[in-house]
């Protein structure tokens, strides 16, 4: 009777048979990897210990700097899962402090990011929780994705103090409303925001502001606080914006030499209010072809066509047009490759709506922390995005 096989005669089909089955497989070998980590990480601490206190144990060294002081038991939650009673060790004067394993970290730095990344991707904090326990091997507390989260922090203050480009030529201004928890009860927030487009095409949401309101002083604050930051003057060739007053006369004083966009989506909705529902699609129909015009002459005589035919009919609905219709044009004095993209404000908003399907799940922020939180991991998102993707219609010519 032949004696059991060496491994290396063995096939493979033959080694899975003793395989109990694939999950078990894997089990054992996240066991065996954790068991490495494990033994990999004491033995660096050990070696730490060393060095920081420069005696091993039981040498007399008349250098040494402090004394051992026995161990620690921790936990560690890896990618790999919870590495349990993890030795830690100890001085007597406290002097040793691991930069390998920092004293109250309890989460692998990746595990961390994973947590962010679930959280500001729309789960809820108990969600989280839940869908990562089969990776990390047991639950992550609401408590504790909060706090993991709140790591944020730092990111969102650098986020709102770098420097700008100074090379924006394109600028766009926008607010928002967003509702966030108050003492007494939910309020609304207006959250302003710029976004900008430089000479060579990179498109850049370069900063906003959690505000009360869209105020001249609210609005003005913001804008000199990005002309600090880099956004002059010297290459701004337009000034893309809704009708807000408070932020044409915040402009006024910080950018006042800059020309102005107003944004044809918000004049088109000031607009069709002013309307009968009968003459809704003639009238906006009509309306659409001068912003659509391969030239500002010609948008200029579509214009005063629409005008002859409206202003019998609907007075009101052609003064909101005519009051603005200098600064509604003034896209088509740049190149027409650009018109689609310098018309309206919906590069702020288009951000903005995963700003909306984000906080969709919780109904409202908890704080403006969170509330700034959120936007910045947005914002953050969409710059890496676009960093090395310009747009196409920027070309020497252009």
């Amino acid at each position: 009777m032949s004696g059991p096989k060496a491994l290396t005669d063995r096939s493979v089909a033959e080694r899975w048979q003793e395989v109990k089955s694939v999950e078990q497989w894997w089990d054992d070998l996240h066991d065996t990897m954790r068991s490495t980590m494990k033994a990999f990480l004491e033995d660096s601490l050990e070696s730490e210990l060393l060095e920081q206190i420069q005696a091993a144990a039981y040498q007399r060294n008349p250098d040494r700097v402090d004394y051992r002081n026995g161990y620690r038991l921790r936990s560690l939650q890896t990618r790999l899962g919870v590495i349990v009673n993890l030795r830690v060790p100890r001085s007597r004067d406290g002097r040793y402090q691991s930069r390998i394993l920092p004293r109250f970290d309890r989460h692998e730095a990746s595990v961390e990011d994973l947590i962010c990344d679930s959280f500001l991707g729309g789960l809820s904090t108990r969600r989280v929780g839940e869908v990562l326990e089969p990776l990390l091997g047991e639950p992550v507390s609401p408590a504790t994705v909060s706090q993991i989260t709140k790591t944020l922090d730092g990111e969102v203050r650098r986020y709102h103090n770098r420097p700008l480009p100074a090379d924006i030529r394109y600028f766009f201004l926008d607010g928002i409303v967003l509702k966030v928890k108050g003492v007494a009860a939910v309020q609304r927030k207006v959250i302003l925001a710029a976004y900008g487009i430089t000479c060579t095409g990179e498109r850049v949401l370069l900063d906003f502001q959690v505000a009360t309101s869209e105020s001249t002083l609210q609005w003005e604050g913001f804008l000199n606080n990005l002309y600090r930051r880099g956004i002059d003057e010297k290459t701004l060739r337009l000034i893309i914006t809704d009708g807000g007053s408070g932020l044409h006369d915040a402009l006024q004083v910080v950018y006042g030499s800059v020309k102005r966009q107003r944004c044809w989506v918000h004049k088109l909705r000031n607009v069709m209010v002013k309307l009968p529902v009968r003459y809704r699609t003639d009238c906006l129909g009509y309306l659409r072809l001068v912003y659509t015009a391969e030239s500002k002459d010609h948008a200029r005589e579509r214009y005063r066509i629409w005008s002859e035919k409206w202003k019998p009919l609907v007075p009101k609905a052609v003064e909101c047009v005519e009051k603005d219709i200098d600064e509604l044009l003034n896209f088509l004095n740049e190149p027409l490759c650009l018109a689609a993209k310098l018309r309206t404000t919906n590069a702020i908003e288009r951000s903005f709506r995963e700003v909306r399907r984000r906080t969709r799940p919780m109904s409202c922020f908890n704080n403006d922390d969170s509330c700034e939180r959120i936007i910045f991991a947005v914002f953050n998102h969409q710059n890496r995005k676009w960093k090395d993707h310009h747009l196409p219609e920027f070309t020497h010519n252009t």
